[in-house]
């Protein structure tokens, strides 16, 4: 593709590069530079992509574009752009013909929740036999079909790795599901995605506000910039839809214009009335203008109830009709990792990883069997947010009956660290045990379990990885469970 047409709709600020080069790939990381490329110099938070430029020119880069002006005193063809950033986001909507452009995109965002909100109406859509897809951190899905793609990284694992895949991902999944028909796109929209701009070349229809609590504040600074971070997917959108339970969710409904509000607290433009809870499902009235719906759903927990009301708003705004509403959202028996329940065992497995979503979660256990001791097995990731491990081990004390401390996702630091961490919440009054080894963790206390036991693993959820620092390999709960149990059958 010629490079006046990749650089459409990028401000570009001074150039000494002929627009008609042809070019045949785009390249944010010098080590992936090929002949006939454009190496787009980034500055990101560790390394700045400037200092790489002199590899990628030797790795066969046709034309550099960055945003560092002290840079374009080069020789070799470059371009300067307001934002580099953004410019690598529009290269490959360009690159794939803007694909975005012909499909309506619902984009979800929020500390927690995300995830099930973007399934509930990823599956009333399916109801509706309205053709979908869902680009999510437990998979991309296009219609009924899981998408599997290779490429660098590996993408195979690009959803497992990130929430929001990056540019030259997101623009190549985009363009599949044009090419097969995808009317509505359901997306999960990180922080660091929206902070990253990894979503400038997409109009986003409708965006979705869950919650907002602490996490990621190694990548954020404070919990203000995390907002600032979050609030930009409304500044960019069509029409909003927001949980105003949250009181983040609240200041977005008053700042900012054609926001609807959901809630199960209070009367708003969505609502929710006579809820009921029950071990195995919930059930309530989705109220609005001229709306009436009884939903009911297999997804347990108040934390559901507004994920699903979130989910309903936004089905009702696309103009969903009120009976395939209600059985998209009465069809989902589960989601992958989310308070998901192991065979018919009192052991669930959750994705829970920061302190608010933990104490959701192990609440929702405690109310379904109030009569059990709850056991709950966590660690906290590696070179992430150190902050919220003391808080983690403190919320866990206080719930848990039985707490198990063992190793996350370690990544560069020692495990033993990081349990280190978690301990300095933990109240040592309470039975907790340390068990580094997660494997042998999950082994001992299944195999110690009795009827009078449940078991929350938290942290892992969908995962099946874990990366320390010898590399990333191979990791289920489900097949550890799997291995263990089988000696009872």
């Amino acid at each position: 593709m010629r490079l006046s047409e990749l650089l459409n709709g990028i401000t570009v600020i001074k150039y000494n590069a002929s627009f008609d080069e042809n070019i045949e790939y785009i390249a944010n990381d010098h080590r992936r530079v090929t002949l006939k490329s454009i190496f787009v110099a980034i500055k990101g938070t560790k390394r700045n992509g400037n200092d790489y430029i002199e590899e990628a020119i030797q790795n066969g880069a046709t034309v550099i574009i960055t945003d560092e002006i002290y840079k374009c005193k080069m020789s070799l063809p470059y371009v300067l752009v307001k934002d580099a950033r953004e410019a690598l986001a529009k290269l490959w909507s360009n690159f794939y013909k803007n694909p975005a452009k012909s499909l309506k995109t619902v984009a979800i965002t929020g500390t927690n929740g995300k995830t099930s909100t973007a399934f509930i109406l990823y599956s009333i859509l399916k109801a509706s036999k309205i053709p979908c897809g869902l680009i999510s951190t437990i998979g991309t899905y296009i219609n009924e079909k899981k998408i599997e793609i290779d490429g660098g990284g590996s993408v195979s694992d690009v959803s497992s790795a990130m929430t929001t895949p990056d540019p030259e991902y997101l623009y190549f999944l985009y363009n599949k599901m044009k090419e097969n028909g995808v009317k509505i796109v359901v997306i999960e929209a990180s922080s660091h995605a929206l902070y990253q701009k990894r979503l400038s070349a997409i109009d986003v229809d409708i965006a979705v506000f869950t919650n907002l609590t602490r996490e990621h504040l190694d990548f954020h600074r404070n919990m203000d910039e995390y907002f600032s971070a979050k609030k930009l997917l409304f500044e960019k959108c069509k029409t909003g839809i927001v949980n105003i339970d949250n009181r983040y969710g609240k200041e977005i409904k008053n700042n900012f214009k054609n926001i609807y509000g959901c809630s199960k607290k209070e009367k708003s433009e969505f609502y929710a009335e006579n809820i009921q809870n029950y071990s195995n499902c919930s059930e309530f009235q989705f109220l609005g203008s001229g709306i009436n719906l009884k939903i009911k759903t297999n997804l347990v927990g108040e934390f559901n109830v507004s994920n699903t009301i979130l989910a309903t708003a936004c089905a009702v705004i696309l103009g969903i009709e009120d009976k395939a509403i209600e059985t998209g959202v009465s069809q989902i028996e589960r989601i992958n990792g989310r308070l998901e329940r192991y065979g018919n065992r009192n052991i669930y497995i959750d994705y829970a990883h920061t302190p608010a979503a933990m104490e959701k979660v192990i609440s929702t256990i405690k109310e379904i069997h109030h009569e059990k001791r709850v056991i709950v097995l966590f660690g906290c990731g590696g070179d992430r947010d150190k902050g919220k491990r003391a808080e983690m081990g403190e919320i866990c004390s206080k719930l848990a009956d039985y707490t198990v401390i063992t190793s996350d996702n370690s990544r560069t630091e020692d495990p033993k660290d990081i349990i280190k961490d978690i301990l300095s919440g933990i109240d040592k009054n309470k039975h907790f045990a340390i068990i580094e080894d997660r494997k042998k963790a999950i082994k001992q206390i299944v195999s110690e379990m009795d009827d009078n036991d449940v078991l929350l693993l938290l942290g892992k959820g969908h995962e099946e990885y874990e990366i320390t620092r010898e590399g990333k390999t191979r990791f289920s709960e489900k097949d550890i469970l799997d291995e263990v149990l089988n000696l009872d059958k």
